[in-house]
């Protein structure tokens, strides 16, 4: 009896060793996971020249978060996979079907930095419950509330904002020579927009913003509009100088905003505004293209358009890519985007476990997200359950001699949408 006790004991040792043996391989699988996060952007239409060193920026940020220590959860891996959507619609739901039709489903997606695209992502994002985080905020991608998240504030609050920071600057020792030379004591500043002929460009001309420079002494004139790929801005430029504008919202890329300031000059209107660079135009690369013509140009944005202001690891990525400072928007702008994704993760694995994590579980981080500080980048993200942009402040960098400068930390973004917190009433 004593020997039988003896071997069931042995058993039992042998039987424990065995589990304890195997247990941490099991707790290992179960965390060692994958994620796939999908990518689109405009690399062959008429955002290629941006869209390129997006994409770009895209594959070395995500080389970097899978090797860096501690910046993942323990043993999370990110699978980025770029798509290229032409800026075309049906070729983006396209490759965004494709994309998400895969094994594992992707935790997350862009939806190609376009209006049009992402438009075009918002239902399919809704339906297959996979949050799309991007760079355009359009009303109809943030009203009504969906799956859809933008990094700029929005499209209302960035033009209310320029039109404070020229009411505030109206004056005659105003430190912007371009709204100096137009002071005038006995009118308002005047503001208008200059965009592309679509929902991008289209899309800052709201009644809610109208309404609100009202109520701070800046009047609105008619804006105007052109072609993604224009040949002559003239009748444009001159509409709205005859109309005797002060300050210029471009709603556009660098490349057209340069084409616009190289028709101001050959017509000799290039120092009757002051122009405004959009949240994602560029004024480094307005600068390269433009020359001269740039000095004096403002740009309202998020992104961190000077070398100095970045984390040293992205900036020995862009060194190494032997990339100049063209390429800052792109480098800075999606280490943001993707930090948020990470962030979102981080969260979500230590809420469900990383093993369970879906796209609903990165969603519910996100509209539970409040001023975030992502990396490189001047805004602060917050969402909640109906704000899909992220940012509510902004920095206001302006091109001296060439060299561009941050002029202004930090300035308030109007929340303009319907129902928003600053809505005139």
């Amino acid at each position: 009896m004593t020997k039988k006790c003896a071997v069931k004991g042995l058993i039992g040792v042998l039987m424990a060793f065995s589990i304890l043996m195997i247990m941490p391989i099991s707790v290992y699988a179960e965390k060692n996971v994958t994620y796939r996060v999908i990518s689109m952007f405009d690399l062959t239409g008429p955002y290629a020249g941006l869209h390129q060193l997006n994409a770009k920026g895209t594959i070395d940020f995500w080389e970097w978060a899978n090797k860096e220590p501690g910046y993942l959860p323990d043993g999370v891996k990110v699978k980025n996979e770029v798509f290229d959507t032409g800026m075309d619609m049906g070729k983006c739901v396209a490759a965004y079907q494709m994309a998400t039709s895969k094994k594992p489903v992707p935790v997350a997606t862009t939806g190609g930095l376009a209006g049009p695209t992402i438009l075009a992502v918002k239902p399919l994002a809704k339906r297959k419950r996979i949050p799309c985080i991007d760079g355009s905020s359009a009303r109809p991608i943030m009203v009504p509330p969906a799956w859809t998240f933008s990094m700029q504030g929005c499209y209302e609050g960035m033009l209310a904002a320029s039109a404070r920071l020229l009411k505030d600057n109206w004056r005659p020792d105003s430190p912007y020579k371009l709204i100096r030379g137009r002071y005038d004591k006995n009118r308002n500043p005047r503001i208008s927009v200059m965009g592309w002929d679509n929902v991008f460009g289209r899309g800052f001309d709201q009644k809610e913003t109208r309404d609100y420079m009202k109520s701070i002494g800046v009047d609105w004139i008619k804006p105007e509009y052109v072609p993604l790929n224009p040949t002559d801005t003239t009748p444009q430029l001159l509409r709205l100088v005859k109309a005797g504008v002060d300050m210029i919202f471009f709603g556009m890329y660098a490349e057209t905003h340069a084409f616009i300031l190289k028709d101001a000059a050959r017509v000799g209107v290039r120092d009757k505004f002051q122009d405004m660079c959009f949240w994602a135009d560029n004024i480094v690369q307005l600068t390269s293209y433009a020359g001269e013509l740039a000095k004096g140009a403002l740009m309202i944005t998020g992104y961190q358009m000077n070398f100095e202001e970045w984390p040293e690891w992205l900036l020995q990525n862009l060194n190494r890519m032997k990339l100049d400072q063209n390429a800052a928007l792109s480098y800075s702008g999606t280490a943001a985007w993707f930090d948020v994704y990470c962030e979102a993760i981080r969260r979500s694995v230590k809420k469900v476990g990383a093993e369970n994590v879906k796209g609903r579980d990165l969603y519910n981080a996100l509209i539970n997200m409040t001023d975030y500080d992502c990396l490189a980048y001047n805004s602060k993200i917050t969402f909640n359950k109906t704000k899909r942009f992220g940012p509510s402040t902004a920095s206001v960098y302006q091109n001296q001699d060439g060299k561009i400068v941050k002029v202004v930390e930090s300035v308030y973004i109007p929340d303009l949408l319907p129902g928003g917190r600053d809505v005139v009433k």
